[in-house]
């Protein structure tokens, strides 16, 4: 019975595996990446709004959402809380089988390796999953200016409503 219990603990830990935007980059190519990092804000009013962050400016934030396709202002005084992924994260969910065959090449001593080897592949698979990541905690509103599509600001020439 436990047996089962922590075998689908297992899989849905390798299931859960979350996909990113296309949109982001891999980590290699975040310096050249022209759109803006994917934000996930959580609002007081208990409304989440998830897209690409076009702008942030003293007071305002500015997503593209991907629900709508169409950008949305929020005040940065409703914000609660924001997660920020601005890369691809690392996927190492393959590990896992390796990780439950693996220790039976020692025998009696599997018994002993195997928790060890489950401990270390799920704790490297989950610190994969959110590498390339921020939250408000990390980081002020002023550094996040940094992931947006337009850090300085929407230029001048630019509709806000045409940005797709």
């Amino acid at each position: 019975m436990r047996t089962n219990i922590f075998l689908m603990g297992l899989l849905a830990v390798i299931i859960s595996s979350c996909t990113s935007p296309r949109y982001l980059p891999f980590s290699d190519k975040i310096d050249v990446n022209p759109y803006g990092s994917f934000i996930k804000i959580d609002r007081k009013t208990d409304i989440i709004i998830t897209g690409e962050l076009i702008t942030i400016d003293s007071n305002t934030i500015v997503v593209l959402t991907k629900s709508e396709n169409k950008c949305i202002t929020v005040l940065i005084k409703d914000v609660e809380r924001f997660k920020l992924r601005y890369a691809k994260p690392k996927h190492y969910g393959w590990t896992m089988p390796l990780g439950i065959v693996l220790p039976f090449i020692h025998g009696v001593y599997s018994l002993l390796t195997l928790p060890l080897h489950l401990i270390v592949t799920i704790s490297v698979t989950a610190s994969g999953e959110s590498a390339f990541q921020y939250s408000a905690k990390d980081m002020n509103y002023d550094k996040l200016k940094m992931f947006a599509r337009f850090p300085q600001g929407i230029p001048k020439n630019i509709d806000i409503a045409k940005i797709k």
